[in-house]
């Protein structure tokens, strides 16, 4: 049966904001592929992760059970080890580092995240038709959004060292959309936070159908997998950040032209940094990965603060290759950009509401009775 995919993060604020790693979110797709010159690519899988558990317990004025918050990561686990087709290494370190990561937020942040999910799950995760409880809950979630994703991010870091080659290309277009699904979160909490009537209802963005990545090849049981290339590439990055700057300001073809002259120059660049510091990125892979078999938290946060640091040139020229695309732009093209980003977006069918009672089918924006976490 084919399912239909729905957003990287769509509940990231359900299960998300506790879950120290990458879930992507929507339901798998079964069987479907793409044709390709050489071969038929079959997506990564969307996953999907329980909620109604959650809901249930905070409409009857409950904090969750630690056993359903149990269920909820274990779910978000296969999720994980479906979309990445990690092996049985892979998954238990995916297991573990959730655990820590998810019970670390929860301490720090229960007072706060328990109040917001229970309103946002009353809305089913739509701006509230009250102004006052639209400004009550942009001014509570917006903090509790940026502690999230500064959480998940820091995560993303460290639980990258453990995937092989082909997986990370899967874990760089999550990677994307996760700051793409984090600022337009943003931008709609801090409309709610104003108490005015929302451009757009739905809290989440629409999904990004285009480029979704090939299912990874699974790494060999009971091993993690050595990197055969260096463990950051930002060639791909850099490409994703110049044909999503084509496609958000329409550029004309000279632009276009020039837009690609200027990304050919940095991955030059990237290259040369890559080539040049292949030992040093070997190091600190080595370092990570050796860290998390050992399940020594502290020295995969100390290497992987080792591993951003030696990434902060590469950052920088990303910044500079944006500063120099802006530079094509005209008034016109720039006026067009902010205008659509203050429109509205096609109008989407609200589900049919069920007679019955409880949390069922409050995941997402039309979505059904499944939702996925972070």
């Amino acid at each position: 049966m084919m399912l239909r995919r729905t957003n990287v993060f769509r509940s990231v604020l359900i299960v998300g904001l506790c879950l120290g790693l990458n879930v992507s979110a929507g339901e798998p797709e079964a069987k479907k592929t793409t044709k390709t010159a050489s071969r038929t690519k079959t997506p990564a899988p969307r996953p999907v992760s329980p909620i109604n558990d959650v809901a249930e317990s905070l409409n009857a004025g409950r904090t969750p059970a630690a056993a359903t918050i149990e269920r909820i990561m274990d779910q978000a686990v296969r999720n994980i080890a479906a979309r990445y087709n990690l092996n049985d290494v892979q998954t238990e370190i995916t297991a573990d580092m959730m655990r820590r990561g998810v019970y670390k937020f929860l301490r720090e942040n229960e007072d706060e995240v328990w109040p917001v999910l229970r309103d946002l799950l009353k809305w089913r995760l739509r701006a509230p038709d009250d102004p006052e409880a639209r400004r009550r809950i942009g001014k509570t979630a917006r903090p509790l959004l940026e502690k999230a994703k500064a959480a998940i991010l820091e995560a993303n870091e460290q639980w990258r060292a453990i995937l092989n080659e082909e997986q990370r290309r899967v874990h760089d277009f999550d990677l994307r959309e996760m700051e793409t699904t984090f600022r337009k979160i943003d931008e709609r909490f801090s409309e709610w936070e104003t108490g005015k009537k929302p451009h757009d209802e739905y809290l989440f963005p629409e999904p990004n159908l285009a480029g979704e990545p090939a299912r990874p090849t699974r790494p060999k049981e009971g091993t993690l997998p050595v990197p055969q290339k260096e463990m950051f590439n930002p060639k791909h990055i850099f490409e994703a950040m110049v044909e999503r700057f084509i496609k958000d300001y329409d550029l004309k073809e000279g632009q276009i032209t020039a837009a690609r002259s200027i990304l050919e120059e940095y991955k030059i660049k990237a290259d040369d940094f890559c080539t040049a510091n292949k030992a040093a990125f070997a190091e600190v892979i080595a370092k990570q990965q050796d860290a998390l078999r050992r399940r020594d938290m502290k020295a995969v946060k100390e290497a992987a603060a080792e591993h951003k640091k030696l990434l902060k040139p590469i950052y920088a020229m990303g910044e500079q290759m944006q500063t120099r695309l802006r530079g094509l732009l005209e008034t016109a093209q720039i006026e067009r950009y902010e205008a659509r980003k203050k429109g509205t977006r096609p109008v989407r069918k609200k589900p049919a509401e069920k007679k019955s009672a409880g949390a069922s089918n409050v995941g997402t924006s039309g979505e059904t009775s499944s939702s996925a976490g972070s």
